[in-house]
């Protein structure tokens, strides 16, 4: 039997499958590949990347409901100068489609981000 191609295409990026990870949840691409290879993923988004670095939300940040989780981390990025020298050179050399997550506070940090 053959294997079935999974090969998707997301706004014009060929995805070799269509498992993409949610925003901010595996980081900067580092953080998880021992528990979940790149290689076997589509593609993931990165961490919110904000122009100036950010800490985030004090604690807590999570709170337990009957139906799961909420969080409120609040952002927390290094930063748009500190991800340009160095995550981006590591984030470019993956096996796998990388999503920017770019945030901000104002029309002018958007099209910074931009």
């Amino acid at each position: 039997m053959s294997p079935v191609d999974l090969t998707t295409v997301l706004a014009g990026i060929t995805l070799r499958n269509p498992v993409v990870t949610c925003s901010g949840t595996y980081g900067f691409g580092e953080e998880y590949a021992d528990y979940c290879p790149l290689e076997a993923l589509g593609g993931i988004t990165l961490k919110g990347i904000t122009p100036l670095p950010r800490l985030g939300n004090s604690v807590p940040r999570l709170s337990e409901t009957p139906a799961g989780l909420l969080n409120a981390v609040g952002l927390e990025n290094p930063g748009l100068e500190e991800f340009l020298s160095d995550y981006l050179p590591k984030v470019r050399k993956m096996p796998t489609a990388v999503i920017a997550n770019i945030s901000g506070f104002s029309l002018e940090d958007y099209v910074e981000m931009a």
